[in-house]
């Protein structure tokens, strides 16, 4: 099959994206420190033991999600939006930044992204 270079496109911000949150969960996870702690004055606000793992995995899931989607699976637009929006959902109320983060890279996929795959739909498996 053809790509076109809208699609490639996508594949390749959305990697960019989706790299960035599997950035920020590793170092939140080698770190056990979150940006913008000591700006806001959270220094007694513990995070969650499970939320650096989460992020790392609900990213893999995206990455995952996306690897499918360049093979023209349907499974992998739901698997992307999926891990992008429970990434949203799990966000702790102090961490700001990852929310932000998570629903600029959610809003991609919808916004770009889907406008690029439903022309295709018919061609996913």
């Amino acid at each position: 099959m053809k790509r076109s270079i809208w699609f490639n496109g996508l594949i390749c911000l959305m990697l960019i994206l989706i790299g960035g949150i599997l950035f920020r969960g590793y170092r939140i996870w080698s770190t056990n420190d979150y940006l913008f702690k000591e700006h806001f004055n959270l220094g007694d606000a513990v995070m969650p033991e499970w939320y650096p793992g989460a992020t790392l995995g609900l990213g893999i899931l995206s990455l995952i999600g996306l690897i499918l989607v360049y093979f023209y699976k349907k499974i992998g637009v739901y698997l992307t939006i999926l891990g992008l929006f429970f990434s949203i959902v799990i966000q702790p109320e102090f961490m700001p930044d990852g929310t932000l983060y998570s629903m600029f890279t959610l809003f991609v996929f919808i916004g770009y992204g889907l406008a690029v795959i439903i022309p295709h739909w018919k061609e996913f498996k």
